[in-house]
């Protein structure tokens, strides 16, 4: 480490736990540490003394962030990729795909020859681009040997504060807070530095004035000797300190420092010379900056700030005009370059950054413009981010272009978002091309621009087309009922109206596809192709479903229209059969989209419906892994709605309370509103936390205006069941408590009279059979809340039909409730509950819900059952079954059926300790309430 141990002094603890997490990687594990602390602390030489320790038994790649990288978006992401992919670089496909799955990819190439090891530094001025690639490193698989180190500036902001919330909850993640110094860390420092043990008061000194940075210490003393007694009276705070260095370079460099610091970027001397003839020395200038450490210069011969808090003070020290004036000579400095023939687009894009920096927005639109034109047909975020600017600048400031060019700019901005995937930017983009359109002088164009925003308004997941809103797009159409415009229309038409089941949507769909096949035009097929597959999947067609949605691929793919496509691929999936057929289907088709040159979002769209289908299932790892590819790049709005509700739903399911309680947090912070088809799947996901919470009342509080408003959608068959499971949990919990559960039994057969069955979503096979199923559950809740005799019977009924629809949570929780009514409740059934326990057991392995996997055990250690092997009786299990004294204390007492308050009365505790005991004894016996406690406890006697 050399000069770096002073530094390092006083930070062995926390050294010590970064090289333990990066020795587990060594050993084949996976693991993330995120290094947060104020500016100064010391982060980022931790991060390279670890990575240091490890760089002879791993490959190490290390990247940094810079301040403003929105002008070079995925900065730290394209310098990984250029280090893991070495000099042969990528392959023409894996130059097509998202680069956070290009990046794993080639890490993974990595992995394949041992540990590999990622240092990323300054991720709090990352963009939300390489943010996402992080994300995506982490979530992978834990057992291959990778080891991602970051660091994060305190006080970063609220986006990468919810970015690290959501990374710590992922497996193998670590947060560490580096903190100041203490007195001893700031003695070792100075000993470190000075060569010697400091005199005690030099230590006092340097705690109080430097609150115990490192950095600020080791500017506070440079130069003292070992005897001083206290540091240098005139000594600077930490921002003055760390200009020191810099206020002693020649006037020419300190010049060029604060311009490049202006500039925002690295760069490399030779062009900064070429840039301005003024600085043709800007080589010779620059060298005392770099030999002072207030520059570094990178193996590219590119220069940057040693320390990156130098670059902000600079520009902080420059008034606010006064800067206005330096990127107006950077502008004219980048225009002089760029007129003299220099071909590089990046002189082009920063020639628009520093003019409207300067506040000209007339040049900045202008070059923005020049660099558009450059970028054109390159899938670039820079391209986009000067496309919106440009049509921004038009809308703040009217009159400063034409109708004429502000409808250029703004179709530039359409084009740029929609090469891009970005489907919020193109509806704004379409939104204000509509305004500038007279729909009686120009038809056409206004009915091309609603079809436009009528589709990016349903890709974007707000509410679905009306039936009102299409039709007037065919209205506008009808100018030309032969051309491609009247045949889209009436493809939209037919869309919406399918949605709302009008049963004219079969002739629309109809004559939209007689009409793009007359007409032949590729998208109005498309379109026309994936509304007749729409029509197919929901008429429970199959066969004709499969042809549609393939000739719909055949058709769109080839052409660029992966919307439409996609559509077919979501019908066709409808269609299936059985949830798993569905989600085998959806994989293979997004994989076919992605082969095909289909941006993310659209491959996304079909990953989160896929992750749907196997979360249905239970299949855990297919929902991680399908889960996994949505997060490859940001997700748009509606797509993050859908993962946290998956994501919230499966963390309930196998008992991961506060991860299901952070997803649902994250959800509220993303949507104040819940669109109206994500009611169901939001209300099952946030009821289920609640009720598995033992929460049952707030289920219900979600649950019954869900199913009052519910709209049919994905989720609704499962609203009245767990309503049922609520108020069963209700009605068991006034039972325990000695009281007649009356007015919750009164509440439940209102519901019964107003659902007597589950409720059906509009769309899809795949679910038909589930009914069946999902019935079969809702009579066994309404049984066990009315204590009825056939109970059992009910729940084993329930789980047959589950397993036979392959609901697995249901049927694992089925086979709990028949198995715990089985053994405590009913002496002639206790085969059968046995076989009950022992299969929800393996069922709840099978889907990591160890909540459940808990509370069977539990039942089966009561019971006296053994869950793997033949015999049925377990003799070991009565004697270290973990009660506390107290909690054996009241067990006779609740098998007599004694009150709270005479147990507390007779054991000189209060009634609510008594209740917290009980709460116990339930949680652990898996019993569902002190009836079921005290039938256990009496078979448990009787077999002992």
């Amino acid at each position: 480490m050399g000069d770096d141990a002073p530094r390092l002094a006083g930070r062995e603890r926390e050294l010590a736990v970064l090289s333990h997490e990066l020795d587990a990687v060594l050993h084949g594990a996976s693991r993330t540490a995120v290094l947060t602390g104020e500016a100064g602390i010391g982060k980022t030489m931790l991060m390279r003394a670890a990575l240091d320790r490890v760089g002879d038994r791993a490959t190490v790649l290390f990247a940094r962030n810079l301040p403003l990288t929105t002008r070079v978006p995925n900065l730290a992401v394209r310098s990984l990729l250029a280090q893991a992919e070495g000099e042969h670089g990528a392959g023409a496909a894996a130059v097509r795909l998202p680069a956070p799955v290009r990046l794993d990819d080639a890490v993974q190439r990595l992995l394949d020859r041992g540990p590999v090891v990622i240092g990323i530094d300054d991720l709090h001025w990352a963009d939300a681009s390489t943010l996402d690639a992080m994300m995506f490193l982490t979530g992978g698989a834990e057992d291959r040997p990778l080891g991602i180190v970051a660091t994060v500036r305190a006080g970063s902001g609220r986006d990468v504060d919810r970015w690290r919330a959501d990374l710590m909850r992922l497996p193998g993640t670590r947060a560490l807070e580096v903190g100041p110094l203490d007195r001893v860390g700031v003695r070792d420092q100075l000993d470190a530095l000075l060569g010697a043990p400091p005199h005690e008061s030099l230590v006092t000194d340097v705690m109080v004035r430097t609150g115990g940075n490192p950095y600020h210490a080791r500017l506070l003393v440079a130069g003292i000797g070992p005897d001083a007694t206290a540091a240098p009276a005139a000594a600077p705070d930490l921002d003055t300190a760390l200009l020191q260095a810099w206020s002693r370079m020649p006037e020419a460099s300190r010049e060029l420092t604060v311009m490049l610091a202006i500039h925002g970027k690295p760069v490399r001397p030779a062009v900064i010379a070429e840039i301005d003839p003024a600085w043709r020395d800007a080589e010779r200038d620059l060298r005392p900056a770099v030999a002072l450490r207030v520059l570094d210069q990178d193996g590219d011969g590119r220069l940057w700030f040693h320390h990156p808090l130098i670059a902000e003070l600079l520009v902080a020290s420059v008034p606010e005009f006064e800067r206005r004036e330096r990127h107006a000579s950077l502008a004219r400095s980048t225009a002089l370059a760029v007129d003299s023939g220099l071909d590089d687009p990046d002189l082009l894009v920063d020639l628009a950054d520093h003019l409207d920096a300067a506040g000209d927005a007339a040049g900045c639109i202008d070059a923005g413009r020049r660099a558009i034109d450059r970028l054109r047909g390159v899938d670039d975020p820079t391209r986009l981010r000067l496309a919106r600017r440009a049509a921004q600048l038009c809308e703040r400031m009217p009159g400063i272009v034409d109708d004429d060019d502000r409808r250029a700019l703004l179709l530039d901005w359409a084009e740029a978002a929609a090469s891009m995937g970005e489907d919020e930017d193109e509806y704004r983009a379409v939104g204000a091309l509509l305004e500038l359109v007279d729909p009686d002088a120009d038809p056409s164009q206004t009915a091309e621009l609603m079809l436009r925003r009528l589709r990016l308004q349903f890709r974007m997941g707000g509410e679905l087309a009306s039936i009102a809103d299409a039709r007037r797009t065919l209205e506008y159409a009808a100018n030309d009922p032969d051309g491609r415009q009247y045949a889209l229309a009436l493809s939209e038409l037919a869309h919406a109206e399918m949605l709302a089941g009008d049963p004219a949507c079969a002739a629309h769909a109809a004559e939209a596809l007689e009409r793009a096949r007359r007409n032949g035009d590729s998208e109005a097929l498309a379109y026309a192709l994936a509304a007749a597959g729409q029509l197919a999947a929901v008429s429970r067609n199959l066969p004709a479903a499969s042809a549609l949605a393939r000739e719909t691929l055949a058709v769109a793919a080839p052409n660029g229209h992966f919307w439409p496509a996609a559509l077919a691929c979501f019908w066709e999936a409808y269609s299936m059969p059985t949830y798993r057929r569905a989600a085998v289907r959806l994989r293979e088709l997004r994989a076919q989209l992605g082969r095909a040159g289909a941006p993310h979002r659209i491959t996304a769209a079909l990953a989160a419906t896929e992750a749907s289908s196997w979360l249905t299932i239970g299949e855990v790892d297919e929902v991680r892994a399908a889960l996994r590819f949505v997060r490859a790049e940001h997700p748009p709005e509606y797509l993050d709605l859908g993962l946290r509700s998956a994501a919230a739903l499966m963390a309930a399911r196998q008992g991961r309370l506060d991860d299901a309680e952070a997803h649902l947090q994250r959800f509220r912070e993303l949507f104040t509103t819940i669109p109206s088809y994500a009611v169901a799947s939001h209300a099952v996901a946030e009821a289920t936390t609640w009720i598995v919470a033992g929460r049952p009342r707030e289920a219900l509080d979600v649950l019954l205006p869900a199913i009052e408003t519910h709209v049919g959608t994905n989720g609704t068959e499962w609203l009245v069941p767990l309503a049922a499971r609520a108020m069963a949990d209700l009605a068991g919990a006034a039972r325990d408590r000695r009281i007649a559960p009356d007015d919750v039994l009164a509440e439940l057969a209102a519901f019964r009279d107003a659902h007597p069955h589950v409720l059906a979503r509009k769309m899809g096979d795949s679910y038909a059979h589930d009914l069946v199923a999902l019935d079969a559950l809702y009579d066994a809740e309404v049984a066990r809340a009315r204590d009825d005799d056939d109970a059992f019977e009910r729940w084993v009924e329930a789980a047959d039909r589950a397993a036979a629809a392959e609901l697995a949570w249901e049927e694992a929780y089925a086979c709990r409730r028949g198995a715990e009514r089985g053994l405590a409740r009913d002496s002639g059934s206790r085969r059968r509950a046995v076989e009950l326990l022992r299969r929800g057991a393996a069922l709840a392995e099978r889907t990591q819900a160890e909540r459940l996997a808990g509370e069977l055990e539990s039942l089966a250690r009561w019971s006296r059952v053994r869950l793997h092997g033949d015999d049925e009786v377990d003799d070991e299990a009565a004697s270290d079954f973990p009660l506390t004294r107290r909690e054996r204390e009241l067990l006779p007492y609740i098998v007599d059926g004694r009150t709270y308050a005479e147990i507390a009365a007779l054991l000189t505790i209060s009634e609510k300790t008594v209740s917290s005991h009980v709460s116990n004894l339930l949680r652990k016996t898996g019993a569902a309430n002190r009836i079921d406690l005290a039938s256990l406890v009496r078979r448990r006697e009787r077999s002992a």
